[in-house]
């Protein structure tokens, strides 16, 4: 039996692949992560826009984007919570959304005029929250940390793993080589979400997510503060979804530089070269110290993979890549001591008690204050991650907010120098954690992303428009005996 697929976006424009009739893709093997299906349907070439259709389109999807992960990176055998299965609910009601939540993958409709969209039938939105699932399976960390370029990597992250899956279709990519092998130009790989862009312009063509996000840009790096709160279509703006483009033109870069450097521009090349630039990110990923400047943490994390990995062969690929941004790698600082410690240098995973004092007291953190340690291999060089967790009062950003408080890590490398304890690369300072939350958490409060059940919300339409929370992707929650601010999910940009 076959299925109808559409292998990239429905609005993804007359050069990408039409829908096609293409044997399903098998379940994945006990062993492997995998997911729990709803409404499963007989097999058939279904219409689209049914539900028969929207199940094996979603599934299909989601599957090739586990697939394209395989490829580039260890076999996926365990979500978040050391889980086997997740959720996948290809119509979960009515929106213009799609989110990621721990709890499932889940996609919605809404009609606008006389088209009902669909999230869950885009290979590219449901391939990106299944990229947020793949990368919270391996860095569960990011999920709470409240700095923006942290949550727009995790969107970055999720366009990658998108852009990965459709290069991972044969018939892809020979359509795309057919109307260029120059990477550097719009096209229908490097611009997601086309169909639910086009939603939200129906409902609000001066929004912000009116037009498709696009990995081929030339946003440079500012520090997201400094952006506007808002802007027009595809504008760089202080938002996460809006700020992850910047590191997505970075991959997209990375693949057209390995690309160019392949002797032919075959589509055997392109697969290979977009495979090897999913091997650099998701071990850089995996590795990348948490800071406020996260992206470029995450950039030299992968110069670092490529050394371990690739034996330096692709360095000059990523340098020039995140260069083309704005970003200076710099990768040796990384690595070297900058500041000495009390106490001998660590063994293991240990730290010797003088190091810990000293570490507390130089963070700022009360007497006896708790360090969270652990033995780290940045690709070779053996290190101790000590996490120092500062509270961060959030009362004077909204009166809403009093008594409410967001944790942020404060990560520091521990080496030695000379025998004795010693910081590799930077030095956390309080006075930066704290602006960088009250940044993002303002942020999230220009958006309405924080679910607020109260007088000022409902004055302002945003528990209506809320609903059952969907649109929000913090809430308050008791953690303790403390209001902390807490992540629920990540979701889609295409919400009005």
């Amino acid at each position: 039996m076959s299925i109808n697929f559409i292998p990239n976006d429905p609005d993804a424009g007359s050069t990408a692949p039409a829908m096609r009739q293409q044997a399903p893709r098998p379940d994945r093997p006990a062993a492997k992560a995998s997911f729990v299906f709803t409404g499963a349907v007989t097999e058939g070439t279904f219409a689209p826009g049914s539900p028969e259709f929207l199940f094996w389109q979603c599934r299909e999807a989601a599957l090739a984007a586990v697939e394209a992960w395989e490829a580039s990176s260890d076999s996926h055998t365990n979500w978040q919570g050391n889980r086997k299965k997740l959720p996948l609910r290809q119509d979960a009601g009515e929106d213009l959304n799609a989110f990621y939540d721990r709890a499932s993958v889940s996609f919605f409709h809404k009609t606008v005029g006389a088209t009902t969209f669909f999230s869950g039938a885009s290979t590219d939105v449901v391939s990106h929250e299944v990229g947020h699932g793949l990368l919270d399976s391996v860095r569960p960390d990011f999920w709470d940390t409240p700095f923006l370029e942290v949550g727009a990597f995790h969107e970055a992250f999720g366009d990658s793993i998108a852009i990965l899956t459709a290069l991972g279709d044969t018939e892809t990519r020979q359509k795309l080589l057919a109307v260029t092998t120059d990477l550097r130009k719009r096209n229908f790989v490097e611009s997601t979400a086309e169909n639910l862009s086009n939603g939200i312009r129906q409902i609000q063509p001066t929004h912000n997510a009116a037009e498709p996000r696009h990995a081929f840009n030339t946003f440079q790096f500012q520090i997201p503060s400094s952006l506007p709160d808002d802007g027009g279509p595809g504008e760089l703006i202080d938002e996460v979804h809006s700020f992850g483009m910047v590191f997505t033109g970075c991959f997209w870069d990375l693949i057209a530089n390995l690309f160019e450097a392949q002797a032919s521009k075959t589509e055997a090349a392109l697969l290979s070269a977009a495979r090897l630039a999913g091997n650099i990110l998701i071990a850089g990923a995996k590795t990348a110290v948490v800071r406020s400047r996260f992206m470029q943490s995450v950039g030299r994390a992968m110069v670092l993979a490529d050394q371990s990995l690739h034996d330096g062969a692709n360095g000059d690929h990523i340098r020039r890549a995140f260069e083309a941004h704005g970003f200076l790698l710099g990768t040796n600082a990384m690595l070297a001591p900058t500041m000495a410690l009390a106490g001998s240098a660590p063994k293991a995973a240990a730290l010797a008690a003088a190091t810990r004092k000293d570490l507390v007291q130089r963070l700022g953190g009360r007497r006896g204050g708790k360090l969270t340690v652990a033995a780290a291999n940045i690709f070779g060089a053996r290190m101790v991650q000590a996490v120092h967790s500062r509270e961060v009062s959030l009362g004077d950003l909204d009166s809403r907010l009093k008594g409410v408080v967001a944790v942020a890590p404060e990560s520091v490398m521990v080496g030695g120098s000379g025998g004795q304890a010693a910081v590799m690369g930077l030095m956390p300072h309080a006075t930066d954690t704290e602006a960088e939350v009250q940044s993002f958490v303002k942020s999230l409060l220009q958006h309405d992303r924080i679910a607020l059940d109260d007088k000022k919300s409902k004055k302002k339409g945003l528990v209506a428009s809320l609903g059952d929370g969907r649109h929000a992707t913090h809430a308050i929650r008791t953690v303790g005996g403390k209001k902390v601010l807490r992540r629920i999910r990540f979701r889609c940009a295409c919400c009005a």
